[in-house]
């Protein structure tokens, strides 16, 4: 989990115009409509099925609900993305600002979604 909320920081602080344009989609989705072949709601299902299978293999705790992990895992990661007015301007002091960030991301993942073995 935290390689993966590690990801998405990164991905979303270097395309912020792709965050932007993904949270106005997801503002326009409606809860009760659903596409023949929405992709989005396949990708979400196919996240929620692999953490499942983690609490199942007693890789990550199983009191939590997956969609609840997704949901929580997503807004840590893009919290920085959804804060550009309090990113540094681009530059060296950017870099810095951001590898702080991520680091603070994976620990709080870390310690919120701990792995776990099954004994």
């Amino acid at each position: 989990m935290p390689g993966y909320a590690s990801r998405l920081h990164d991905y979303f602080t270097d395309h912020p115009d792709r965050f932007r344009l993904i949270s106005w989609g997801q503002l326009e989705l409606d809860a009760g409509d659903s596409l023949p072949h929405d992709s989005f709601r396949e990708t979400v299902a196919h996240k929620v099925e692999q953490l499942r299978q983690a609490q199942e293999a007693g890789r990550l705790d199983a009191h939590w609900d997956p969609v609840d992990i997704l949901v929580f895992v997503h807004q840590i990661a893009t919290a920085w993305a959804a804060q550009p007015d309090l990113l540094p301007p681009s530059g060296e002091d950017r870099a810095t600002f951001l590898t702080a960030r991520r680091a603070a991301i994976i620990t709080a993942v870390e310690r919120l979604f701990p792995a776990t073995t099954k004994n």
